[in-house]
């Protein structure tokens, strides 16, 4: 995937379910990063915490961690009873940090995606996609303090037990476990997850002369060597992926996945605005589906009804339609925020088809 625009270069069952090991902390992540803690606050271990299998830091109960510590043991060393202090730390317990894990899944458009746990150990009705995990890690690479500890090779923990008086400080090293940042140019972070279910899983980023692309895996039995000949294909072919370029100027960022990606239009004649095009679909109950998750998130779209060649029909969902080039540009930054979808601006020429469908 590419980073920046979304667009898919090369996926096989790209929302096939499927459990995600350890890659699950990435947005383990990035809910306790948003929850408003502080990254000093201590979170204190509880007996269940420590009662989780490996890996872990082997935590006691009754120590204390700081949130900045166990972002950097969830992420580095995939510590499973760090996730699980984590997540009684910012929700109080598992399952109601579940509970958020999911609304941020959906937020971000990982609408294949429900987890029951922080650490991703095998659960019943615990799964993602490769897409899915794209997406995510995609927006987790917004956050500056996420970033920067994925780029980390090496760091340690503090945990820390008894009182005021007798207070025992235990360092812990801990060593990241994405191999392409030792050995492969340009990576930038990912996680790594491995269960017997789930086999080897891994998400992660690659950053080449200002081009980022994003690696999706789950169920390899070669994971490094498919990462790096995913990463290396995408690289080859990057030149598909650059931003197009209209006769009038305007520039056209490509859809988010190569399934959704919008017929090309007429050559256009005099702008008389634009509207933002999410997607075009061959099938009516996908456009409509679409339509109403843009209604939850409170944005309003529209269903329009464009007739192809030969009878056939194609539904394309839009926004708008907007006076100025800024405003619409506004509109689609705004569905990337809310639904993570990259969307296009397109110009108008002539009055939009039907609307069968508002909301």
């Amino acid at each position: 995937m590419d980073a920046t625009s979304g667009r898919i270069l090369l996926q096989k069952n790209p929302d096939l379910r499927l459990p995600p090991a350890s890659t699950t902390k990435v947005l383990t992540a990035v809910v306790a990063l948003e929850s408003g803690r502080a990254q000093a606050d201590r979170f204190t271990v509880s007996k269940q915490a420590t009662r989780v299998p490996a890996s872990k830091l082997y935590l006691q109960p009754g120590q204390t961690i700081s949130m900045e510590d166990l972002l950097y043991a969830v992420l580095l060393a995939s510590a499973n009873d760090a996730s699980v202090v984590l997540a009684e730390g910012v929700a109080g317990s598992v399952e109601d940090f579940a509970e958020l894990m999911n609304k941020k899944a959906h937020e971000i458009g990982a609408r294949n995606t429900h987890f029951t746990n922080p650490h991703g150990l095998t659960a019943p009705d615990h799964y993602s996609t490769a897409r899915d995990l794209a997406l995510i890690f995609r927006y987790a690479m917004k956050n500056p303090t996420f970033r920067q500890i994925v780029q980390t090779k090496i760091g340690s923990v503090r945990s820390v037990a008894g009182g005021r008086k007798k207070r025992k400080n235990r360092l812990i090293s801990v060593r990241n476990h994405n191999r392409l940042l030792w050995n492969f140019d340009g990576a930038i972070g990912g996680k790594t997850g491995y269960t017997h279910a789930a086999q080897r899983c891994f998400v992660g980023a690659v950053e080449r002369n200002g081009v980022t692309l994003i690696v999706s895996l789950l169920g390899s039995r070669n994971l490094w060597g498919d990462a790096k000949g995913l990463l290396e294909y995408g690289f080859d072919h990057y030149d598909s992926l650059k931003t197009a370029r209209r006769s009038d100027g305007a520039a056209v960022a490509v859809s988010a996945a190569v399934e959704r990606a919008a017929p090309r239009e007429e050559t256009l004649g005099a702008v008389d605005g634009y509207v933002v095009q999410v997607g075009s679909f061959r099938e009516r109950e996908r456009a409509e589906a679409l339509v109403r998750q843009f209604s939850e998130t409170g944005l309003e779209a529209f269903l329009e009804v464009t007739s192809l060649k030969e009878g056939d029909r194609t539904y394309r969902v839009r926004l708008g339609p907007y006076a100025g080039l800024r405003e619409a540009h506004r509109a689609a930054y705004e569905v990337w925020q809310k639904i993570g979808y990259q969307a296009i601006v397109v110009p108008l020429s002539q009055p939009s088809g039907p609307r069968e469908t508002r909301s």
